[in-house]
């Protein structure tokens, strides 16, 4: 948060010297494409945000619903039950619950309060602290493929791209889909070779502490992303119909007064969630103006050096996919937003209907997924005690192959 502010400060005045920046620009400066720092940098970069955010609450909030009312416990206990005396499909069982639920719900607090309910379990059936950790996080990851929140967050960074397009639906599915089926893989293979712990079996009681909801109320998680994808239904509109399923579903409806603080505790706790992602790209969207006023000046250097074919970059981003890893240049979330800004300035063949696709990848699968920076894998990391060395033996093998996957099938969908 801190970097990227005095980051903005320096491009700001780096601007002003090369004349593409001023502190309050007339109409006739701002009209020959001068950026006024005083409003065009620190006021509308966090304003500009606005429409992301209200949606990532939105977001937050409904995974904080799915936790209180139950549902989420339920959905995890069945899973439990179905998996029976075998770790490794239990393990799988629930990271593709674990899926599911983040295909929707968003926020390092929907990702805490769901984990502290499947951490004992995976731990007291003998999965490994580095594969339970691993793929209980892979699963959030593939999640963010088709959360809006995590997509309108991105998508606020290239807004030109259109997420609403069919071409763009079935790659989310389709990376979904990898990435889960990339977990099941190292759950099975980790499994057969790995060494085994035994820890909290008798935290493993707590999840009876509650009854079961109605079978019904386990479908709504699904809700707000086959209201978005099916029916054009937009995200927030989605996310109320699904909070009033779950309450129906439920029986928190029954009394207003206990409705109306089932509701006010939830939308507090996932705003709360969610306040410092906020801080952090509130400051990120003031760097990314002053970045992208300031690329051009780089163009006639970079121009030379960049490459010529698209098949190439994602073939390189896919290969290199790694330096997405601790805010490296291949994630938008670190100083990969230096990197898009400038494949922004150079324009020509990087379009946004590239650059969306080929930046995604390296920043959801690798440092939205496993990467320690991000806030909920650093939570979970911590939580289970387990070793970085052994966490990055168990899960980055496997999301490096997908990113490369994944970026192949991007430049055939999107750049082709």
């Amino acid at each position: 948060m801190l970097g990227f502010f005095f980051m903005a400060i320096l491009w700001a005045c780096l601007g002003t010297i090369a004349g593409v920046t001023t502190w309050s620009a007339s109409a006739e400066q701002v009209k020959s494409g001068m950026l006024d720092i005083n409003n065009g940098i620190f006021e509308q970069g966090p304003e500009l945000w606005g429409v992301t955010a209200v949606i990532i609450i939105f977001g937050s909030w409904f995974g904080r619903v799915l936790i209180d009312t139950g549902i989420a416990r339920s959905i995890i206990r069945a899973a439990v039950e179905l998996g029976g005396d075998k770790p490794a499909v239990t393990c799988i069982l629930l990271s593709l619950v674990t899926g599911l639920i983040f295909t929707s719900a968003y926020g390092a607090g929907s990702v805490v309060a769901i984990g502290v309910i499947i951490f004992p379990i995976l731990l007291a059936l003998g999965i490994s602290r580095s594969l339970a950790t691993a793929a209980y996080l892979m699963s959030v990851g593939a999640g963010l493929y088709l959360n809006s929140g995590w997509l309108s967050q991105f998508g606020a960074l290239i807004p030109e791209f259109d997420r609403a397009t069919a071409t763009w639906r079935t790659f989310g599915f389709i990376a979904f889909g990898l990435q889960m089926a990339a977990t099941f893989l190292m759950i099975l293979v980790v499994s057969a070779t790995g060494n085994k712990t035994r820890a909290w079996p008798e935290r493993v009681g707590a999840q009876g502490e509650q009854g079961n909801v109605n079978p019904l109320a386990m479908l709504t998680p699904l809700i707000p992303v086959a209201l978005s994808v099916f029916c054009g239904v937009k995200p927030i509109t989605a996310i109320l119909i699904a909070v009033a399923f779950a309450l129906l579903m439920t029986g928190h409806y029954k009394k207003w007064n206990d409705t109306a603080i089932l509701l006010q505790k939830t939308f507090h706790d996932g705003v709360m969630d969610v306040a410092l992602v906020f801080a952090f790209l509130f400051f990120l969207q003031m760097f990314l103006r002053a970045a992208k006023i300031c690329a051009p000046l780089l163009a006639p250097i970079l121009e030379p050096v960049m490459p010529g074919s698209l098949f190439a970059l994602f073939i390189g981003f896919g290969l290199l996919s790694v330096l997405a890893l601790f805010r490296g240049p291949l994630t938008v979330w670190g100083a990969g937003a230096a990197t898009l800004a400038l494949f922004q300035a150079v324009g020509g063949i990087f379009t946004p209907q590239v650059l969306f696709p080929l930046f995604m990848v390296p920043s959801t699968t690798v440092n939205g997924s496993i990467c320690p920076t991000q806030s909920w894998c650093l939570w979970a990391i911590g939580y289970t005690k387990t070793s970085l060395k052994e966490y990055f033996l168990t899960c980055l093998p496997f999301c490096l192959v997908v990113a490369l996957i994944l970026e192949v099938v991007a430049y055939f969908m999107f750049a082709v």
